[in-house]
């Protein structure tokens, strides 16, 4: 778990929630039934790309995007609003259809927002599953020579050396064009199962999903107990064996029933 992932998750669920809005303020303004569940049900996967399809690459998501918003975006352009007035009560809604251009840029307003939603969710979860050592993509490089350093300074290259360990990204997401056209034309492998960062066992048998140490200590307490309580069991076997032994040693010296038990004779 890296450091900003609780925000980056907290900023993932805005703007899904913005999204949703949107959408109902587009069925608003140019009611299609059809468009409107095809953005809802779709709007699931953008938020949480890697966890429908761990192997889907970024360009993948971005396809699926294009190809929910092109039958929004196509009926739209060709005939804008499918009524002749928004659906919205008269006495606080529009007096006009909206135009055209309003639709569109709506539309194109939801495509960018999908674009950097899913583009953020799939490099956080992405960063999640991979070493410490890979480099976020959702932050710039740290600078190898910082921009002042002090001319006065007996030894500036201490102060490189500790501008340069000191260095924290001012944000929690720095995302540039250039870092998503690299991600296009170039998909990272996806992240094997040796190389995971999860440090966490998975529940056997039951979720896939990591679980927190105090519970792990629950689980390996009582892995223990039944390993004690086999143990035990078997030492219990065994008593039981020895005893069964010792009887039927006893009871086949007594030559005669009632009789003393006698030696056998060396």
């Amino acid at each position: 778990m890296h450091r900003y992932e609780g925000q980056r998750k907290h900023i993932i669920q805005s703007l899904e929630s913005v999204l949703y809005q949107l959408h109902a303020l587009s069925f608003i303004l140019s009611p299609s039934i059809w468009i409107y569940l095809a953005r809802v049900t779709s709007q699931f996967q953008f938020a949480r790309p890697r966890s429908i399809d761990p192997k889907g690459s970024l360009r993948f998501w971005f396809f699926l995007i294009f190809l929910f918003q092109f039958g929004a975006v196509w009926s739209h352009a060709q005939e804008g609003s499918t009524h002749s007035r928004p659906l919205v009560l008269d006495f606080v809604g529009m007096g006009t259809a909206p135009s055209k251009l309003h639709l569109l840029l709506l539309d194109f307003l939801i495509i960018f927002l999908e674009v950097l939603l899913t583009t953020t969710a799939w490099e956080t979860s992405y960063l999640d599953a991979m070493p410490p050592s890979t480099p976020d993509a959702l932050l710039p490089a740290s600078p190898t020579h910082p921009a002042s350093i002090s001319s006065t300074s007996d030894q500036p290259f201490k102060h490189v050396e500790a501008r340069e360990h000191e260095y924290e990204p001012p944000y929690v997401i720095d995302l540039r064009l250039s870092t998503i056209i690299d991600r296009l034309r170039n998909p990272p492998l996806p992240p094997t199962r040796e190389t995971s960062t999860y440090d966490l066992i998975p529940l056997p048998n039951t979720t896939s999903l990591p679980i927190s140490g105090g519970l792990r200590m629950l689980l390996r307490a009582r892995q223990q107990l039944q390993e004690r309580a086999r143990s035990a069991e078997r030492r219990r076997g065994r008593d039981n064996t020895s005893a069964e032994r010792r009887e039927e040693d006893t009871d086949s010296r007594q030559t005669v029933p009632g009789g003393f038990d006698t030696e056998d004779d060396a």
